[in-house]
């Protein structure tokens, strides 16, 4: 992949977003697959263990959120550049957005370790289990600087239509996290045994593996890291462009959680056996979800080179394949959970009021998915269009403004039923919203490139 070329602006639009697809799929899974890795070694350890892990998700996600932001910001900037042909500009933007994740890394470090037992304390950690937080937060807190980099870089990358290397970064990553778990924790191979402290650690080296394979890629390889022309001036303003769109997509990214602790709350009033059910089946949906997932994430990077290549006729081809793909794996899910949602949940519990009730959520939120796909769809669309704001404003409008009132509310009447409905019903006006809304200025742009 070379800067100047627009690899996403030729060939069919069907092969151009598959092909970015496919790999973010694996890279999805892996990660999933390597959480679920990393509970069951720390499990080993004890309940208070793992509980003080768990206490670090929330820290993990914020940390997440912030690379994901600045990954956006980055990508929405540098593939429109990229469409455009703009080569030496996009290294500037790629050189910049590394030190701007530099930065932001060594604050959550410096904020994190200040506030670690206040945040902590507030998050419900008690006396037994402070001392493991403690103990996995004060080395954890460093994989922060070696994440945010990568992250972006990685987003540099899927802007020039690259997604399979930050794939296979973001898989060797979770295997060597997984592969350092048991030695670090349990003392393997004459390794001393460091018990959870061995667990953050073997996160933070293999953050530094990403970090070192992701700036080799970028500087040897795609030669995009520029050590001259740096100026303030143009790293002011290189920052500035990206935290336009990068800003309110960390704002956006930071509403799931806060939304699911809501509805997590509303369900427990229905007792243990339904937040069990919720649990288990939004684990089996986070699956299904990855397919929207990296459905957002493809249509982001060839909206933003053929709109920086002004080929219109071409996005307009890529959004409606994207809406086709969206309803028909949406049907499919319908189908598939119909048919298979007792023996899957069978497998993972015998208890019947969790079955019951988990077996609800996935026989009705399917119905919701195609919409749902619309709206990340749109999303994906206005960041990469540099318009950020209607991307922000659907997401915390679907999650806080629509689906969670409105889960109280036919709560309150309905049961837990009303919860699901809820979701699809917030899905399906958030989708409907992003649909018209990206329709009128998709129209509006092009209007303004036939009178130029």
């Amino acid at each position: 992949m070379k800067p100047a070329k627009a690899k996403l602006t030729s060939g069919p639009v069907s092969s151009a977003i598959l092909s970015m697809m496919a790999p973010m799929i694996i890279g999805l899974i892996v990660l999933i697959t390597n959480s679920l890795v990393d509970a069951y070694f720390v499990s080993q350890l004890g309940s208070a263990p793992l509980a003080a892990v768990s206490y670090a998700f929330p820290v993990s996600f914020i940390v997440g959120a912030i690379a994901m932001g600045l990954g956006t910001g980055t990508a929405s900037l540098a593939s429109r550049l990229i469409g455009a042909g703009n080569q030496e500009k996009v290294r500037q933007i790629a050189t910049h957005s590394m030190l701007l994740g530099l930065i932001a890394g060594l604050c959550v470090v410096v904020f994190g370790l200040l506030t670690l037992e206040e945040i902590f304390s507030l998050l419900g950690a008690d006396e037994q289990t402070m001392p493991f937080v403690k103990d996995y937060m004060e080395i954890y807190y460093w994989g922060g600087i070696f994440l945010v980099v990568p992250m972006i870089g990685n987003a540099v990358l899927r802007a020039g239509g690259d997604a399979k290397t930050p794939s296979v970064l973001m898989a060797s990553t979770a295997v060597i996290n997984a592969v350092l778990d048991p030695i670090l924790i349990f003392g393997w191979f004459g390794f001393p045994a460091l018990a959870i402290k061995g667990a953050a650690l073997a996160s933070v080296l293999a953050n530094v593996v990403f970090l070192i394979a992701s700036l080799s890629i970028l500087i040897f390889r795609e030669n995009l890291i520029q050590f001259r022309k740096n100026t303030v001036a143009a790293i002011l303003h290189s920052w500035n462009q990206i935290l336009h769109v990068g800003l309110p997509a960390i704002a956006s990214n930071l509403i799931v959680p806060m939304s699911t602790a809501l509805v997590t709350a509303l369900i427990s009033s229905f007792g243990q056996s339904a937040v069990a059910a919720y649990g288990l089946a939004g684990r089996l949906e986070a699956f299904i979800i990855i397919i929207f997932m990296a459905l957002g994430g493809a249509i982001a990077p060839f909206v933003g080179q053929n709109y920086g290549a002004q080929e219109f006729d071409r996005l307009k081809r890529g959004f409606v394949f994207c809406v086709a793909f969206s309803f028909i794996y949406a049907l499919f899910c319908i189908v598939f959970f119909i048919l298979s949602a007792d023996t899957l949940l069978g497998f993972f519990t015998t208890d019947p009021e969790v079955i019951k009730t988990a077996k609800i959520q996935l026989l009705y939120c399917p119905w919701g998915y195609g919409f749902l796909g619309l709206a990340v769809i749109a999303n994906g669309s206005f960041n990469a269009l540099g318009k950020p704001m209607p991307a922000m404003t659907i997401s915390i409008g679907r999650t806080l403004l629509v689906y969670v009132p409105l889960a109280y509310w036919l709560a309150s009447s309905m049961g837990i039923r009303g919860v699901f409905i809820a979701q699809v019903l917030a899905n399906l006006l958030a989708g409907i919203v992003g649909f018209v809304w990206y329709q009128n200025v998709f129209k509006q742009l092009r209007l303004e490139h036939q009178t130029i």
